[in-house]
């Protein structure tokens, strides 16, 4: 089904150029979520804005006309027949369809490797236009076929996409547990649920996709422990590092990407990787207004939503 509803215009994502190819209609076409997995679902979103009176094709309202073009190269139309005709609009009618289509539809081969990005331009309505990507499927990924010091993870959250690089020179054991998690989708739907300007945002607590768990937020972990690797990596900037409680040997599945230096923590936490893109969004979560007990709980909950492995072979 592509459900067909009447929108309130203003929501929170970004549109290409308004169409003008139908005489009083402005048509946009939208994705909510830049970033979609492998073997997951595009959410697309059509907002059609009648100015004047105007006669629409009726497979504008009930049908899908989608050009595509995968990683910059031309790809197979995604096409549905509507229910044809026409239709009679008055001005000052606004509709948004929102379609759902599996990813596979728009990419049957998507890289394993690293992002496809896929560019879809709706049929006769120049402007209506949208990209999005499509991540490798991490659960796929043999982990002892990597080489830790170049593969990268993705962290998609709703504040944009931050890259890690690891240092398994440092703490060979800090990388693998955290990778393997990553593959499990340990991570996906998670939250940051400590942050604190200006020293460091945490997040991969698995009770944090719990609302009704936020008491005990801080807590979680994989039902294990791994013992600390202490190192010389400095806590600065960007600096990825994992959390533990007063035990050394006590992490598990918490980490924190440092938001500026904190010399206190160096020798006293297992630093494990470094962001390699992505300051702006780490700014953007870091300056997010928090509440809570301690003042360090997002008041807007900063969700990770996937962490997406990037494989480098050995």
């Amino acid at each position: 089904m592509h459900p067909i509803s009447t929108v309130v215009l203003g929501a929170a994502f970004a549109f290409g150029a308004s169409a003008q190819d139908i005489p009083g209609v402005t048509a946009k076409l939208a994705t909510p979520r830049t970033i979609v997995m492998a073997g997951g679902n595009v959410e697309l979103r059509l907002l059609i804005d009648v100015t004047a009176d105007a006669e629409v094709p009726g497979d504008l309202l009930t049908g899908i006309s989608l050009d595509v073009k995968v990683n910059e190269k031309g790809g197979a139309r995604v096409e549905e027949k509507g229910k044809g005709g026409t239709v009679a609009l008055v001005a000052g009618t606004k509709i948004e369809r929102t379609l759902t289509l599996p990813a596979a539809r728009f990419a049957p081969a998507a890289d394993d490797s690293g992002f496809t990005v896929v560019e879809l331009a709706w049929t006769g309505l120049a402007g209506a236009n949208c990209l999005f990507k499509i991540a490798p499927d991490s659960s796929k990924v043999d982990l002892t076929t990597l080489d830790y010091s170049k593969t990268k993870v993705v962290l998609v959250t709703n504040h944009g996409e931050m890259t890690l690089s690891f240092r398994p020179d440092k703490a060979p054991g800090h990388v693998e547990n955290f990778l393997k998690l990553c593959k499990q989708g340990f991570y996906d739907g998670t939250k940051f649920h400590r942050v604190i300007r200006n020293f460091m945002i945490q997040g991969g607590d698995p009770w944090s996709k719990d609302d009704a768990k936020a008491a005990q937020w801080g807590g979680g972990d994989p039902g294990y422990k791994i013992n600390a690797e202490f190192n010389d990596i400095k806590h600065v900037r960007g600096v990825l590092s994992m959390a533990r409680s007063s035990d050394p040997n006590s992490a598990g599945s918490q980490f924190f990407i440092m938001h500026k230096e904190a010399p206190g923590l160096d020798n006293q936490y297992s630093a494990f990787g470094n962001l390699e893109a992505g300051a702006d969004v780490l700014d953007s979560i870091a300056n997010t207004p928090c509440g809570g007990p301690q003042g360090s709980t997002p008041v807007t909950p900063v969700v990770l939503y996937a962490a997406v492995i990037l494989p480098v072979k050995k």
